[in-house]
């Protein structure tokens, strides 16, 4: 605005401390007032009736209006205002006076007792003028504080100011007129001014003493010349004052339409959706604010009506607060709902006070109720409570569906998108399909769509309409929202904000051009974990009709989701080909396993005939002709050749049972045989150890009906275990039959006095391929199939392998099989 800080700074002070000075005056000079005898109305200087008024005060009723003139008081005629009020407090409070009246032409006489002016009377007659002026003061001076862009800010101060001096010196003028009456005189006449020169700015943009210096000098030439002639006017006639006075309000009315009249036509023109909005919030508070106002005292003053003006008045603070938040908002989102919030609940507050009026008119005298009967509002705060928010809900869908002309519902909308945001899809098809779905409904011509993972280096984007992809455009706004240093909760910003926003002068052309290359009205960022990801560019509606506050709202919340569900969208795709890649990978593993174990079985196949060769030239050898060396290494050549036999039965009985062609045929065998024949085998895989062999069976036992050569497997694993880790003591087989409710098993159990197994190891040494000891250099040898393949091969005849040990102690492993099993039942 062409000042230095210090300017600025310095002119704010001596307006702080005028205040100061100002209303502390007032408040001291009320303290001489309250509790003290006044005469029930209050007069200015020249002893005309001030429009000042509560309805408790004991002049109403009596026929005294104001204007009239105080002529006389108890037969002694008056002549200077100190001594009416002088002479009332003289006396008690209540005491009656007579006044001699002049209206025109006209003299009458009125009886009015005097009064006590309470701390209540003082609050709402004059105390509203001291809060009023202080609320215009600092609502108006903010934008100047804080250096809105709009050179309009410093005549609003000024405007406040000047309204500030009026409201504060009311007291003194109509009491003891310590200060000069000009204050208040030129505070009057000024404000209309300062409201004309204030819309010229709003309107136009610069500032009036450059562009239209002869017009400036008119407008504030009036409030001059006007204020001189009421001031002069106060001490001659009564009448001239009258007639001045009234035209000092008239003015003041005439420069609220004016005001009203110059922001219409500036709607009428084509402006950006920004500003519209901004003339829209301040025609409407000073709708409120300046023309009901000064229009009530037009009506009271030359038409006398009885409007206090201390009740017309408290509208008046829509008027700045209007202006100033126009000055100070650059978001088209807080513009257009402080509109909407201000249209709903002032015509909320209208239908609340026509109902209650009119209860009050119908109820009232049928219950013989008056203003003052408590059951009344406390009816009608039940009423309000069950009616406000329907009414509410009502009012709004009225604003939105004739004011705003809103196409489309926006719960509906939002519903919609959000159950589609919610799905489980890829990014690319979320973002494509958001985009449409949006469009579509609230009728946008182009969107576009860039976003970008954290840890990635393209954008991802999608597009509606006739849009062509400009990826440097892309990379350029991205760029410019990063360096906008927006704060968290921003939604976006549109290219009327653009040109005004004062965030954006820096880099203002290098927005707008992106704004032009993706035919953007309305850009909103896409923002994941408080970091700015991308944006989504809305081009214009089909209506041609601006983005209200409601579509950025809308827009805004949708965009927010979107920024998520990307994300989520992002993780699905990368979960998808994760489990893509799984999937094949376990595929082809399972194929790398199938050859694998069809080779094992090949090999062992074909070493089996060699090696049995081996085996049966080897037990032909062994006679008696051989002796010494040579019949321990025949001897060592069979063993090992028959445990190779067994080695290549086990991977090939594991090969099948993997490849599930292992056939269970179910017979009754003879268990006492078998232990026998593994009785004989054990006795030959221990030899010559101090290892004691003992068989201990139940007569109870003799036939099970199960599958006698995988029965034989797993027993004859099991005792080549025990062998295998015992060194010295015992081995012994226990067979028992197990009654139970509704069927019978037998347990086979074998212990031995081995090295045992910890009992964080009983269940892995049932896994394929699994050896408590590893290592090359293991102490005991094996495949570690033994064990996985007895589990498996009992699975297959209905029973189950368990296993008790204690480290050096030796194992107890017991085979628990029914004595006929469930597929021989069923």
């Amino acid at each position: 605005m062409g000042q230095h800080p210090w300017q600025r700074w310095l002119l704010l002070a001596v307006i702080g401390l005028f205040a100061c000075l100002l209303v502390a005056g007032n408040l001291a000079l009320s303290l001489h007032w309250i509790h003290k005898p006044f005469p029930g109305f209050f007069v200015y200087e020249n002893l005309t009736v001030g429009p000042y008024a509560l309805p408790q005060w004991t002049a109403n009723g009596t026929g005294l209006r104001s204007l009239d003139r105080i002529v006389a008081v108890d037969g002694r005629p008056l002549v200077q205002r100190s001594e009416l009020y002088e002479m009332v407090r003289s006396r008690l409070s209540g005491s009656t006076f007579r006044y001699q009246v002049a209206r025109g032409q006209e003299r009458f006489e009125v009886a009015i007792p005097s009064m006590t002016l309470s701390l209540n009377d003082w609050l709402l007659s004059f105390g509203v003028y001291v809060i009023m002026g202080l609320a215009f003061l600092i609502i108006g001076a903010a934008p100047y504080y804080f250096r809105a862009a709009s050179p309009a800010s410093l005549p609003l101060c000024f405007m406040v100011l000047a309204v500030f001096v009026w409201f504060e010196t009311t007291f003194d003028f109509m009491t003891s007129g310590f200060l000069p009456k000009e204050l208040r005189i030129f505070g009057l006449t000024l404000t209309p001014s300062t409201g004309t020169h204030l819309v010229l700015l709003l309107k136009t943009g610069t500032p009036l003493w450059r562009s239209h210096p002869l017009g400036l000098i008119v407008i504030y030439g009036l409030s001059v010349v006007l204020g001189g002639v009421i001031s002069a006017a106060f001490a001659g006639p009564v009448e001239t004052w009258i007639l001045a006075f009234r035209a000092g309000y008239v003015y003041a009315c005439v420069s609220a339409l004016a005001f009203l009249v110059i922001v219409l036509m500036a709607l009428r023109g084509n402006l950006p959706d920004l500003e519209r909005s901004r003339l829209r919030v301040m025609f409407f508070g000073a709708v409120l604010g300046f023309f009901l106002p000064s229009l009530a005292t037009v009506l009271n003053s030359s038409f006398q009506w009885d409007i206090p003006y201390n009740l017309a008045l408290i509208p008046s603070v829509f008027f700045p607060l209007s202006v100033a938040y126009a000055l100070l908002k650059y978001s088209l989102f807080d513009l257009g709902n402080a509109l909407k919030r201000s249209l709903s609940h002032i015509a909320l507050a209208a239908l609340l006070l026509a109902l209650y009026v009119a209860l009050f008119s119908l109820l009232g005298p049928a219950a013989g109720a008056d203003d003052a009967e408590p059951l009344i509002p406390i009816f009608f705060s039940v009423l309000v409570v069950v009616v406000f928010n329907p009414l509410l809900r009502w009012i709004e869908r009225v604003v939105d569906r004739y004011i705003y002309r809103q196409e489309y519902d926006p719960e509906q909308v939002q519903t919609e998108a959000s159950l589609f945001l919610r799905s489980l899809t890829s990014a690319p098809d979320l973002a494509e399909g958001f985009l449409q779905r949006v469009a579509e409904r609230i009728g946008i011509e182009t969107a576009l769509l860039a976003y970008r993972p954290k840890d990635s280096k393209e954008y991802l984007t999608a597009a509606t309409g006739p849009h062509e992809l400009n990826l440097s455009a892309i990379a350029g706004c991205c760029e410019l929202l990063a360096d906008a240093a927006l704060p968290a909760d921003y939604h976006g910003v549109s290219r009327g904000e653009m040109t005004t926003d004062p965030r954006f002068q820096s880099k203002r052309d290098d927005w707008l051009r992106a704004f032009d290359a993706m035919q953007s009205e309305l850009l909103l960022p896409l923002v994941f974990d408080r970091e700015i990801r991308g944006f989504v560019s809305f081009g214009a509606k089909r209506s041609r009709r601006e983005y209200s506050a409601d579509d950025l709202r809308l827009l805004g919340t949708l965009t927010d989701q979107l920024a998520l569900s990307l994300e989520n969208g992002r993780l699905y795709e990368a979960s998808v080909d994760a489990l893509g890649r799984v999937e094949a990978t376990n595929k082809k593993l399972l194929e790398m396993d199938k050859v694998k174990k069809q080779f094992v079985a090949n090999v062992c196949h074909e070493l089996r005939t060699p090696v049995s060769t081996i085996i049966g030239y080897g037990e032909v050898l062994l006679d008696d002709s051989f002796g010494g060396d040579r019949r321990a290494m025949l001897e060592r050549l069979v063993n090992n050749g028959q445990e190779l036999t067994q080695l290549m039965d086990n991977l090939l009985n594991f090969s099948r049972m993997e490849a599930d062609t292992v056939f269970t045929q179910f017979e009754v065998v003879k268990l006492k045989e078998i232990l026998e024949a593994l009785q004989m085998m054990t006795q030959r895989l221990i030899r010559e150890r101090p290892i004691k062999f003992r068989l201990n069976m139940e007569p109870a036992v003799e036939t099970i009906e199960s599958d006698g050569q995988k029965l034989q497997q797993i027993l004859a694993e099991l005792l080549t275990n025990a062998v295998k880790f015992t060194e010295k003591g015992k081995i012994e087989v226990s067979v028992r039959k197990i009654a139970r409710d509704e069927t019978s098993s037998v347990e086979i159990a074998i212990a031995d006095t081995g090295i045992g197994i910890d009992e964080r190891h009983r269940e892995i040494i049932f896994d394929d391929f699994r050896q408590l000891d590893g290592s090359s250099t293991r102490k005991y040898g094996g495949t570690g199939l033994g064990l996985s393949l007895c589990r498996k091969l009992a699975d297959a005849l209905g029973g189950q392998i368990r296993v008790t040990s204690e480290v050096g102690m030796g194992s107890v492993f017991s085979l628990l099989l029914p004595l006929v099993p469930q597929e021989l039942k069923a």
